[in-house]
């Protein structure tokens, strides 16, 4: 393997390792909402990409509409997503989140982020300014590929 190739296949690695102790050390509000990791993966589509129809939630986890409108059901009669109608277009069901559906996201991400800044944190100030570098360079690169997509799909 090219020297390339192992220092990728190294970073892989140890991003898996990172992300696996950040999971574990972080707070699970979840258990008290007992929500799935599907359940979990509408919610973050409609904040990111919200309000959403089921046929767009379905699309975008890539499950079958049926399985979608499954999910947001359980999800609605938690309180953490609500349906409106779309009041440009009558026939069209929204699903957004409520008050208290953000607040489960925003116990999730402030959990990993307290994580996040513990391990930051032991980090010397060349280590975390060689981190920063890279994490920016990624950052661009993952920009680059998301216009890339967005310019095939037009």
């Amino acid at each position: 393997m090219e020297q390339r190739d192992e220092i990728i296949e190294a970073i892989i690695r140890e991003m898996r390792e990172i992300v696996a102790y950040v999971h574990r050390r972080s707070p699970p509000p979840l258990l008290a909402w007992d929500l799935s990791m599907a359940q979990l993966k509408v919610l973050f589509a409609l904040a990111c990409r919200g309000p959403l129809t089921v046929s767009e939630v379905a699309e975008r986890l890539r499950i079958s509409p049926p399985t979608a409108s499954h999910l947001i059901e359980r999800l609605t009669q938690l309180g953490l997503v609500t349906r409106r109608e779309d009041e440009r277009d009558r026939r069209r069901t929204l699903v957004g989140l409520t008050a208290d559906g953000r607040v489960v996201l925003d116990q999730l991400r402030q959990g990993s982020e307290h994580t996040w800044r513990d391990l930051l944190s032991d980090l010397a100030s060349e280590d975390l300014q060689a981190l920063l570098r890279g994490l920016r360079a990624l950052a661009r690169a993952a920009r680059r590929a998301s216009d890339e997509t967005r310019e095939r799909v037009r």
